[in-house]
């Protein structure tokens, strides 16, 4: 070999060295950020049955107002086939009330598709990147490396 030959190889070793330096900094980053991505779970965790008992709580309110909705109905039926509308009468005055509490729960639910669509998302594209296999290293040294366990 030539002395320019070994000056190159020489400047390309110390190249590499640089470069794998600098890949032990990422490493480092990434598991410090890592481990705290572990110790994040069980708030992670604690978020989601939040979110859980929400999305029970949002279900129970709307069977309410459906309840509330179909008694209103009914009396107008009732009515409207002769009946007294004693209740009906009541339930008129109360229906701007219900006609709030309805707009409230509209927003409510367009709030929480918007919050439910983004954590899903997150969560769909966490996962994928999770489970896509990421070769690190070349097919040379994980054979010394399974060789030397």
């Amino acid at each position: 070999m030539t002395t320019t030959a070994n000056e190159m190889m020489h400047a390309e070793h110390r190249y590499w060295e640089n470069e794998i330096g600098l890949w032990r900094e990422d490493l480092r980053a990434w598991q410090h950020e890592l481990a705290k991505a572990h110790g994040e779970i069980k708030q992670l965790e604690e978020a989601l049955a939040r979110h859980a008992r929400t999305l029970q709580q949002h279900g129970a309110a709307l069977r309410l107002e459906e309840q509330k909705s179909d008694c209103h109905e009914h009396e107008i039926v009732k009515y409207e086939k002769g009946g007294e509308g004693e209740e009906l009468f009541e339930m008129a005055r109360e229906h701007s009330h219900e006609a709030q509490g309805h707009a409230d729960h509209r927003a409510a639910h367009e709030q929480l598709k918007r919050l439910h669509h983004t954590v899903i998302a997150h969560w769909n594209v966490l996962l994928k990147a999770l489970s896509t296999p990421v070769e690190t290293t070349p097919k040379a040294e994980r054979a010394a490396i399974a060789g030397s366990k």
